[in-house]
């Protein structure tokens, strides 16, 4: 990396382009873009507005790192390349000897900013750090040229586009058209006007995609009509805390497909299940359906009994839980605390009938509920779930 930036600051800053006529002003806009074809590989473009002139370096790893500090990181190594060797990045058949941009700037102004401090990390000359944000005309321009790459790339290597899975409703991270992340573009993706539950990135992409969209394209429902799940498949992805929640909870770029159950026990493990939270998900009147309510309320208590390893709902924990995410369910209520505290005495009772046995048969549920008598149905569902949260033996798949 020294050599790379050693050989940036010697470059040349003319004002304007080398070899170029009219004075075509030296200002460049770059940005980053995900290239989706059979080998999926990020590249950096830079533009020069004026004329037109694209150069590129790639391929990299830079949107899948978690952070934009580090995405800035690992783009400077490209940005320094394009221009240190733009005779061999060049996309234009043009003898034009390496120059270091005079000004530059890029989509976005944290990516700006956090590009800054790169740059000044790597003690790349003070005049070169400043990075500015484009016009919303340069971001246009930085589109068309993308377009122009992708193009010509498929064509040079004979590559093809891979088959994609259809998009759902909701799912505002891709390109509902051509099925593209919206990584793959420079501009963002603009919402059906209809719907407001279908994304594209260019109004010739929407068009063409009409003819399949038009047959599930309805007005926005009224969040008060909607169930947990309809809510949480269509108007959560609309609610910038819920996106921000989805993204916490690892629960994938879409809720689209994945149902409440696995948003539930997330929020649930990670403490989060607060009804602010629970109304961005699920909508104002989740505590209204009665099975999420109880499916909530059941799960609290399995993730406060903290089901060992062994136990059926370790087993079923394992196809939900994400190990990255701490688990740090929030303390029981007075309510839930004499419930846990019951459990724990009915595996006491399963413990004692079952002697060296680890694995509860029916007889033994019969046996241990009659000796409540009159209490035996209130007493079901704390065997249930006294059973389920001690080790029977039940082997945790890889």
């Amino acid at each position: 990396m020294e050599a790379k930036v050693r050989s940036f600051n010697n470059l040349s800053r003319p004002e304007t382009l080398p070899s170029r006529p009219g004075g075509l002003t030296n200002h460049w806009v770059f940005g980053v873009c995900h290239v989706d074809l059979v080998s999926p590989a990020d590249r950096v473009l830079a533009v020069n507005p004026q004329s037109g002139f694209v150069i590129q370096a790639g391929p990299a790893q830079i949107f899948s790192l978690p952070t934009t500090i580090e995405r800035a990181k690992a783009t400077i190594p490209s940005l320094l390349d394009a221009f240190v060797n733009l005779s061999e990045s060049t996309l234009a058949e043009l003898p034009i000897p390496s120059f270091a941009p005079r000004t530059w700037s890029t989509l976005d102004p944290d990516m700006a900013q956090a590009i800054e401090h790169a740059l000044k990390s790597h003690d790349v000359k003070p005049a070169l750090c400043k990075v500015g944000v484009c016009t919303d005309e340069e971001r246009n321009i930085l589109e068309a040229a993308r377009e122009s790459c992708i193009s010509r790339w498929a064509q040079e290597v004979g590559d093809i586009e891979p088959e994609r899975d259809a998009v759902g409703l909701g799912d505002w991270t891709r390109c509902h058209g051509c099925r593209k992340s919206r990584e793959c573009f420079f501009r963002p993706l603009h919402k059906c006007g209809e719907c407001e539950a279908a994304w594209y990135h260019s109004g010739e992409c929407q068009r063409k995609h009409l003819e399949h969209h038009k047959p599930m394209c309805v007005a926005p429902y009224d969040a008060s009509t909607l169930d947990a799940q309809a809510y949480y498949s269509m108007k959560a992805p609309l609610n910038p805390l819920a996106v921000a929640l989805m993204t916490a909870l690892r629960l994938g770029k879409s809720p689209y497909g994945s149902g409440t159950t696995l948003a539930l026990h997330r929020l649930i493990r990670t403490g989060q299940d607060t009804p602010a939270n629970m109304q961005a998900l699920f909508g104002p009147n989740f505590w209204c359906e009665e099975s999420l309510k109880k499916q909530h309320e059941i799960v609290r208590l399995e993730y406060l009994l903290d089901p060992p390893p062994g136990s059926p709902w370790h087993v079923l924990h394992r196809f939900v839980d994400d190990p990255s995410i701490v688990r740090s369910p929030r303390p029981a209520t007075e309510t839930e605390q004499k419930k846990v505290d019951e459990a724990r005495e009915m595996q006491a009772l399963i413990r004692e009938r079952l002697g060296p046995r680890i694995h509860p048969t029916p007889e033994d549920k019969q046996a241990i509920l009659e000796t409540f008598g009159p209490d035996r149905p209130a007493k079901e569902a704390i065997y249930a779930l006294a059973s389920s949260t001690m080790n029977q033996g039940w082997q945790t798949p890889n």
